[in-house]
């Protein structure tokens, strides 16, 4: 598979992930400190706890909207998402902007070429998968 490719479909996977990442708009209220989140959202969260604080007050209410969610989703997906969690908690700041602005440019894409790179990602082995989430 040609690099290309398979950066392409890297960037399909952390898309997911920074969807969750990104605030939706019109939150404009204060996002709380980590000892002010209920117990159940300290829960969801943990993967985020150590830096909690140091988040963006309108990324912090992101990840409070899919904290929301979350009990609405199947075992396998929160399973997917606490995964993803501790990846992005792993991610040095850099990584994370790199990773941002990925993002930025799918979200210009169609619906249509969203779906298709996200299905061309989800057809790879798990070995490949593996190795774009390493990359």
């Amino acid at each position: 598979m040609a690099q290309n490719d398979f950066a392409r479909r890297a960037i399909a996977g952390l898309a997911f992930l920074l969807t969750l990442a990104t605030p939706a708009t019109g939150l404009a209220q204060a996002a709380p400190s980590w000892a002010e989140l209920s117990a159940g959202q300290r829960d969801i969260l943990e993967p985020l706890a150590a830096e909690w604080n140091q988040i963006a007050p309108e990324r912090r209410q992101g990840w409070l909207e899919m904290a929301k969610r979350y009990p609405e989703m199947s075992p396998e997906r929160q399973q997917r998402l606490q995964e993803r969690m501790r990846q992005w908690a792993q991610l040095t700041p850099e990584e994370r902007e790199q990773a941002r602005e990925r993002y930025r440019r799918l979200r210009d894409l169609t619906p249509e070429q969203r779906r298709d790179r996200w299905e061309e990602y989800q057809s790879l082995p798990e070995q490949q998968r593996q190795e774009l989430r390493q990359e």
